[in-house]
C-alpha cells in the first residue's frame, strides 16, 4: 500500500493527486480497471476518480480562487491620480460678469499611502487564498471519505446478499426434507406449512436485499452525478482487516492534518487583518498640484496643497482592538476544534476496535461451531431425534451470525475511513480492491 505523506509546500493538485494514491496500488489500478470493463464492476480508484473531476462541492473552490486572484489585483493597485478642473469669477454681476475675469484651475491629485497599507492589503488577499486552499483540502477529504463509505456501504450489502442466497438455499433444502418427512408421516403438517413459509421469507429477504443494493449504487453513482449507474457490483474483499493503529500514533498525525491547517491559516488570514487594521493607525497623506490661469490680469500661477487627517490613531483604535480580540479568538477555537477532533478520533478508533474485536470472534469462535452445530441438528432431525423447530432455531442463529460478521466488518471499514478524513493519512487496512483479493 502506497503511503504518501501531505506535506504543506505541495501545490493542490498533487496533494489531491496523493490523497488518491493512498487507497490504491498502481497494480491495482490496472487490473481493477480492466476487470471494471467486462464485468461491470467499480473499483474504488475509479470512484474516487469520478467523484473529484466531477464533484461540484470541490469544483466550486476553482471560482472561489479566482474571485480571490481578482481581490488580490484590486489590492495590488495604488491609488488612483485624480485630474480635476475649477472655473471661478464667471457669469457674475457687475465687474465679474461674463468671463473677462474668470479663473480656471487644472488639478492632479492623488493620495501618498503611509503605514505599509498596499502591502498589508496584499498579504491578506493572498492569506485569503492560502485559507481556500485549506479548505479545499478539508472538503476534498470529507468528499473522499464519503464517497468510501458508500462503496463499503455496497460491499457490504453485496456479501449480505450472499449471505441471504445461503439462507434460501438452505429454506429450500429444509423444505424439501420436511416435505419427504410429511410424506413419509414422519412428522406433522403443520411443519410443511411453516417450512414453506420461512422459504418465501428467505425469498424475500433476497429481493429486499437486492433492491437496497440497487439503491446503494444510485447513491455512490450520484457522488460523481451519474444517475443511471453503469456498473451493478464493486470489488473488494471487506474481510481484509489488520489492526489498528494506537490512539496516541494517529493524535500525533492529527496535528499536521487539514482540518487543523485550516485553523492555522484562519489565524495567519486574521494575523494580515490585524496589520492592515494597524496600518491604517497612521494617516495617509493627500496632495493636489496644479496650474491657474487668470484672465482678470492676464497671469498663470502654479497651485498645490497637501491634507493629512489628524488624529487618526485615536479614531482607528477600536477597530484595531476588535481584530486583535477576533485574533485571540481563532486561538481558542483551535483549540476547542483540537479537542473535539481528539474526541471523534477516539470515538471512531473505539468503535473499529470494538468491530474488530467482533469481526475476530465471529469468524473464529462463533460461525464455525454454529456451523457444525447446524450439521448435528440437521442430520438429527432427519432421524427424528429433533424437531423441525431445533433445526430452524440453529439455522437462524447462524443467519444472525453471518450478518453481524458482515455488519462489523463494514463497520470496522466505515470507521477507519472516517479516521482517514480526519487524519489525512492511510490506514493499513484500505480496502483491498484488487482482483486477486475477491479470488481469495
Amino acid at each position: 500500500m502506497m503511503h504518501i505523506s501531505l506535506g504543506r509546500p505541495m501545490r493542490l493538485h498533487a496533494w489531491v493527486i496523493s490523497t488518491m494514491l493512498v487507497f490504491l496500488t498502481t497494480h491495482t489500478v490496472v487490473v481493477a480497471q480492466t476487470n471494471s470493463i467486462t464485468n461491470r464492476e467499480m473499483t474504488l480508484q475509479s470512484a474516487i476518480q469520478r467523484t473529484l473531476a466531477n464533484s461540484p462541492e470541490l469544483h466550486e473552490f476553482t471560482y472561489r480562487q479566482q474571485a480571490i486572484e481578482g481581490e488580490i489585483k484590486t489590492a495590488s493597485l495604488k491609488p488612483a491620480l485624480n485630474v480635476g478642473i475649477e472655473v471661478e469669477n464667471f457669469l457674475g454681476t457687475g465687474e465679474v460678469s461674463g468671463i473677462k475675469d474668470t479663473e480656471l484651475t487644472l488639478t492632479l491629485s492623488s493620495v501618498i499611502e503611509l503605514g505599509n497599507k498596499l502591502n498589508s492589503r496584499k498579504a491578506f488577499a493572498k492569506a485569503q487564498s492560502t485559507l481556500a486552499e485549506a479548505q479545499k483540502q478539508v472538503d476534498t477529504l470529507d468528499v473522499l471519505a464519503e464517497v468510501t463509505r458508500r462503496y463499503i456501504d455496497v460491499l457490504a450489502q453485496q456479501a449480505l446478499i450472499d449471505a441471504q442466497k445461503d439462507a434460501e438455499t438452505l429454506a429450500r433444502y429444509t423444505y424439501q426434507a420436511v416435505t419427504k418427512r410429511v410424506d413419509a408421516g414422519a412428522s406433522p403438517a403443520y411443519e410443511q406449512k411453516r417450512a414453506e413459509a420461512a422459504l418465501a421469507r428467505a425469498r424475500l429477504d433476497v429481493v429486499t436485499a437486492q433492491q437496497t443494493k440497487r439503491a446503494m449504487i444510485n447513491s455512490l453513482a450520484i457522488m460523481w452525478g451519474e444517475k443511471d449507474p453503469s456498473f451493478t457490483d464493486v470489488e473488494g474483499d471487506l474481510f481484509a482487516l489488520q489492526s489498528s493503529p494506537s490512539l496516541t500514533a494517529l493524535f500525533t498525525t492529527l496535528l499536521d492534518s487539514p482540518n487543523l491547517e485550516v485553523y492555522a491559516q484562519e489565524s495567519r488570514l486574521q494575523a494580515s487583518q490585524v496589520r492592515l487594521t494597524q496600518a491604517a493607525n497612521q494617516s495617509d497623506l493627500s496632495w493636489t498640484a496644479g496650474i491657474r490661469r487668470m484672465n482678470g490680469i492676464d497671469e498663470t500661477a502654479f497651485v498645490a496643497g497637501l491634507s493629512m487627517p489628524l488624529f487618526a490613531g485615536d479614531r482607528n483604535l477600536g477597530a484595531y482592538e476588535k481584530q486583535r480580540a477576533i485574533q485571540a479568538q481563532l486561538v481558542q477555537q483551535k483549540e476547542s476544534a483540537t479537542q473535539k477532533l481528539y474526541h471523534q478520533l477516539n470515538m471512531a478508533l473505539m468503535v473499529r476496535n470494538n468491530a474488530l474485536l467482533n469481526v475476530q470472534t465471529l469468524q473464529n469462535s462463533i460461525i464455525p461451531p454454529l456451523v457444525q452445530a447446524l450439521e448435528l441438528v440437521e442430520q438429527a432431525y432427519l432421524n427424528g431425534r429433533f424437531s423441525y423447530l431445533e433445526w430452524v432455531s440453529t439455522r437462524q442463529e447462524l443467519l444472525n451470525a453471518k450478518q453481524a460478521l458482515i455488519q462489523s466488518a463494514k463497520q470496522a471499514h466505515q470507521r477507519g475511513a472516517d479516521i482517514e478524513s480526519l487524519t489525512a493519512q492511510p490506514l493499513v487496512d484500505t480496502i483491498n480492491t484488487s482482483f486477486s483479493s475477491k479470488e481469495k
